[in-house]
């Protein structure tokens, strides 16, 4: 009798050894394809269009560009000045499911980037952002301006190609004219300060923007200016600190 509880003792042991082993094993391995399952919250952004189309897909657009030409991606490294290009693109990955079901090819428009002077011509209707380096722009201009706490700028974009996302976050800060866009504000010269634009390439021949620098006198009066004409009038007066124009192409 005692011989025979001895073995139930051992087998008892046995089983739960086995079933613990087993328990282990299956933890680790569902942990491991949970490893391979993209985090969608903290991926990259996912858009189910080539465009942002809420508020809140248009700010993480934006916060995208802005920090991806702080980025230390070798193509920026040796720029003098650094300057990207952000667009939306439809990528195809391939998930592996926490079911077992294997891996399947799915579809999501995430935003990427490249350098500016890497992009030959824009093609019009396509959403893009435009992120500038101030402090690589204020280097080259005169290093001394970096020292200020904040300084301004008015920016002519030609032909108009206003982003109605933008225009909600900051509509004083912009006057929209059948010619072109005009925006005029100050920055902050903190860490990581930004030139950046958005918006939808137009139906023309070529995107031009020049980014003026000038005093906080200049902003407010041209902020209350109603021609165009009369705009580009009183910024000519002023230093270009940056400009860029692509061609437009089919």
């Amino acid at each position: 009798m005692n011989i025979n509880k001895k073995y139930i003792i051992i087998f008892g042991t046995l089983i739960l050894l086995l079933v613990i082993v087993t328990g282990a094993i299956t933890y680790y391995k569902e942990k491991e394809v949970q490893t391979q399952i993209p985090d969608v919250k903290q991926s990259v952004l996912s858009f189910s269009q080539d465009y942002p189309a809420t508020f809140s897909k248009f700010s993480g657009f934006i916060s995208f560009c802005k920090n991806a030409v702080f980025s230390d991606t070798e193509e920026l490294k040796n720029k003098d000045i650094k300057e990207v290009v952000c667009m939306i693109w439809l990528e195809r990955k391939g998930i592996i499911l926490q079911t077992g079901e294997g891996s399947r090819v799915v579809s999501a428009y995430t935003p990427s980037f490249s350098p500016l002077d890497s992009i030959i011509s824009f093609k019009p209707n396509r959403y893009i952002g435009i992120s500038v380096d101030l402090k690589d722009v204020v280097k080259e201009y005169d290093p001394s301006l970096l020292e200020k706490d904040k300084l301004y700028f008015c920016s002519i974009s030609e032909p108009s190609w206003a982003d109605p996302f933008y225009l909600q976050i900051e509509p004083k800060f912009d006057l929209i004219f059948d010619d072109g866009d005009v925006s005029c504000g100050g920055i902050k010269v903190d860490k990581t300060p930004s030139i950046n634009f958005s918006g939808f390439v137009p139906q023309a021949e070529s995107l031009n923007i020049k980014q003026y620098l000038v005093d906080e006198q200049t902003v407010s009066e041209v902020m209350t200016k109603q021609s165009f004409s009369e705009i580009k009038d009183i910024l000519s007066n002023y230093p270009i600190i940056w400009q860029m124009e692509k061609p437009i192409t089919l």
